[in-house]
């Protein structure tokens, strides 16, 4: 995305640590779990793409409730994100350091996102 105009929701910080959540995702921990496991890279392929996905879908729908119900399903999707990533370092697929630097970044866009949503509620109200 490098030269790419920033525009709509690529201007938020929250997506853009979604996306850079996502990029660490596909070049950092897929690629260290055993291919045996497909089962676990589909799970977290899945939760990963949903985060990002719901994110646009929600914030283009035109609608402050419909957004919200999808930041909703974002951050389930996050949280299930972090559940695998804790996984995945418990069975020793990603080593020590790759996990807290997911974990950091993780935790931060889950407190952007929750903010965002927290904000967003005060407006509807």
């Amino acid at each position: 995305m490098e030269g790419d105009k920033i525009y709509g929701h690529r201007k938020m910080i929250v997506w853009q640590n979604m996306d850079a959540l996502e990029l660490f995702i596909l070049r950092s921990i897929l690629p260290q779990i055993p291919r045996t496991q497909f089962k676990t890279i589909d799970q977290i392929e899945r939760a990963s793409s949903s985060i990002v996905a719901n994110f646009i879908e929600g914030y283009y729908s035109g609608s402050l409730k419909e957004y919200l119900r999808f930041l909703g399903y974002s951050r389930r999707s996050l949280a299930e994100l972090q559940d695998w990533g804790r996984r995945v370092y418990r069975r020793e697929f990603i080593p020590r350091e790759t996990f807290l630097e997911f974990d950091d970044l993780s935790i931060r866009t889950t407190y952007l996102l929750s903010r965002l949503i927290s904000s967003l509620k005060q407006k509807l109200n």
